[in-house]
């Protein structure tokens, strides 16, 4: 609802219409709300005033009337004259009380009951006190039951004292008078004695009661601050604000007469102001509201056309053909005209558009396509790195393990080249102790020999001894037989020298056959040494040349890891390139439908079912 361009101008019309009012009406209220209250307090001033003005002139006519008795108060027959004060004054009972003796004498002459003294009275004692004219508080009379006060004065004669008038008069039309004080309805006034006794008020049953009994804020010192005030005092009394206003009766020990205006009948007037300016407010919106839309709808009618033309080109299929009435000078005009310029510049760069994503939907598939190629070429290319540097790896770990082997082997060959040597030691040792054998052996033959030599001539020597004993006879005998064994032993020396000799011979024999054969292995050793130290170097340049291929070939690994680690990256790159392709041909083609959503002036390429033709693709 307050969407609409012509409620908003409404309502702010109304708005500060209202505004307007409203400022308006609380201005007037303002001053005339000022004015009531001056008006008020000046009404409320003018019935206090003049009331008290007659109360005053009542009043101070009767105090004149005792100020005349001084004649009468010097008088032996004062008679005439309290009648005649009786008959002007309006008196019930006018009479005369001396000091001497207390008597008292009446206008009609009666007389006092016995005992009777006129100096022990209240109205003597206040009149003798005061030394001036006073008023006594009401009381009711005895006789005619109604309220009553006394006025007083004394007179004196050098300064001594020599009698007191007095006068007792009914104020019930005073009390009438002051009951009847009602500027409005609700409001009333009442008369109070200086010291807050009630004399008069609407309710006859507070007559004689304090003020207080009124409200509990009204006290003696607040009634005679009233009786000087400029301005009401606004208070609570007999359950509705009431506006206070007093003056003062007779003097400072006289009356004082208060009026109660009600605050809500005295502002009636303004409260009904109030009310017709709200009215008026309400009426004046309601005709404003109703003239200022009639005119709002005559004034906007054309804004409307322009507004439902706008609408039907946009909720309809986009029809960027169509323009807005032109006619006219306003700025309904001036916005058809604008509208209309947009619209052909709209359509200008649709079209450009509709062009472009033609060309743009055909790169995206040239890149999208040459994308998806290199990421299957470079997905080969990782692949084919991975295997050299799978191949690389165990090409790697064969060297390494030659390279572990070589060295091993080396370690064999120089322990073996250690162990030939030591073996040549051992050798050459064996071919010296087999020559230490073989000198021993002919030693041992040269033993042997002398052992056949001694055999030899120790048979011969059993032979003669035998011979000897054999001629010895009988004597001889024990030594034959000694001469036989020792024969016998020297048979068995040489039969045993013969056999050492053999064995020596024998020994001999093959103690040179193993001289020359371990001459033979001592030289092979040599030999084997020496091709074994040949062996050891080979494998030292071996097992260098090897380290030096692993290291080479850890750094060809080193370097195949990094290329198939950016050939990684770089078919990922790719597969992100070949994915923002598509994307972006994705997005030519939604571009495509959003441009052909528009009804465009002239059609730059065909369209089949709602998307733009494609053109071939362009070579790789």
């Amino acid at each position: 609802m307050f969407s609409s361009l012509r409620v908003r101008i409404l309502l702010a019309a109304l708005a500060a219409i209202i505004l307007g009012l409203v400022i308006n009406g609380i201005v007037s209220y303002m001053t005339v709300k000022h004015h009531n209250n001056v008006q008020i307090a000046s009404n409320l001033k003018a019935v206090v005033s003049g009331n008290t003005q007659a109360l005053n002139e009542w009043f101070n006519t009767r105090l004149n009337m005792l100020e005349s008795m001084e004649t009468a108060a010097n008088s032996n027959d004062p008679g005439p004259a309290l009648r005649q004060l009786l008959t002007s004054g309006g008196f019930i009972s006018t009479y005369i009380g001396y000091p001497d003796d207390g008597s008292i004498t009446y206008d009609n002459g009666a007389s006092p009951s016995s005992g009777y003294d006129a100096r022990e009275r209240p109205w003597y004692k206040a009149a003798v006190a005061a030394q001036d004219t006073i008023v006594t508080a009401p009381y009711i009379d005895d006789q005619t039951g109604g309220l009553v006060i006394t006025f007083a004065r004394p007179f004196y004669r050098n300064a001594e004292l020599i009698s007191v008038v007095g006068a007792d008069i009914p104020i019930g039309n005073i009390v009438e008078t002051v009951t009847g004080i009602a500027p409005t309805p609700a409001s009333f006034g009442f008369l109070t004695t200086y010291d807050g006794t009630l004399i008069a008020h609407p309710d006859t049953g507070l007559i004689l009661s304090p003020v207080s009994a009124i409200n509990s804020q009204l006290t003696t010192g607040l009634i005679n601050q009233l009786t000087s005030a400029t301005t009401p005092l606004p208070l609570t009394l007999q359950g509705s604000d009431k506006l206070l206003l007093g003056r003062a009766i007779g003097g400072e020990n006289g009356w004082r007469l208060m009026v109660a205006l009600d605050k809500h009948e005295a502002t009636a007037g303004l409260r009904a102001i109030a009310t017709s300016s709200i009215v008026i407010l309400v009426v004046v919106a309601l005709l404003t509201a109703l003239a200022f839309g009639l005119l709002l709808s005559l004034l906007l009618r054309r804004l409307l056309i322009v507004r439902n033309a706008m609408d039907n080109i946009a909720s309809g299929e986009g029809d960027l053909t169509q323009r807005l009435p032109e006619e006219g000078g306003d700025e309904v005009t001036q916005i058809a005209q604008a509208f209309n310029r947009f619209v052909s510049k709209m359509e200008a760069v649709l079209i450009d558009v509709r062009s472009s994503s033609v060309s743009v939907h055909h790169a995206a598939t040239e890149i999208a396509m040459g994308g998806q190629d290199l990421s299957r070429r470079t997905d080969n290319a990782a692949a084919s790195l991975q295997q050299t540097s799978a191949s690389i790896e165990e090409i790697t770990s064969t060297v390494q393990h030659t390279a572990a082997s070589a060295q091993e082997a080396n370690k064999l060959s120089q322990t073996a080249s250690e162990v030939a040597n030591e073996g040549g030691k051992v050798v050459a040792n064996v071919v010296t102790t087999m020559e230490d054998i073989t000198h021993a052996s002919d030693k041992i033959g040269e033993i042997v020999t002398l052992m056949n030599s001694i055999s030899f001539q120790t048979n011969l020597l059993a032979l003669n001894a035998s011979v000897e004993a054999a001629r010895a006879g009988e004597h001889g005998r024990g030594f034959a037989v000694v001469a036989d064994e020792v024969r016998k032993l020297a048979g068995r020396s040489s039969d045993a020298a013969h056999d050492i000799q053999k064995l020596i011979e024998d020994s001999q024999s093959r103690v040179n056959n193993g001289t020359t054969l371990v001459r033979d292995a001592g030289t092979t050793m040599q030999d084997i040494v020496a091709h074994i130290t040949r062996v050891t170097d080979v494998l030292e340049e071996i097992t260098a040349a090897t380290s030096e291929q692993s290291d080479g070939i850890h750094q060809v690994n080193i370097a195949v890891a990094e290329l198939d680690h950016m050939t990684q990256e770089n078919a990922a790159m790719v597969e992100e390139s070949t994915t923002a392709a598509e994307q972006l041909k994705e997005q030519s083609l939604r571009l495509s439908d959003v441009v052909g959503s528009f009804t465009l002036s002239t059609h730059s390429s065909p369209q089949v079912d709602g998307r733009l033709v494609q053109p071939p693709s362009l070579p790789r």
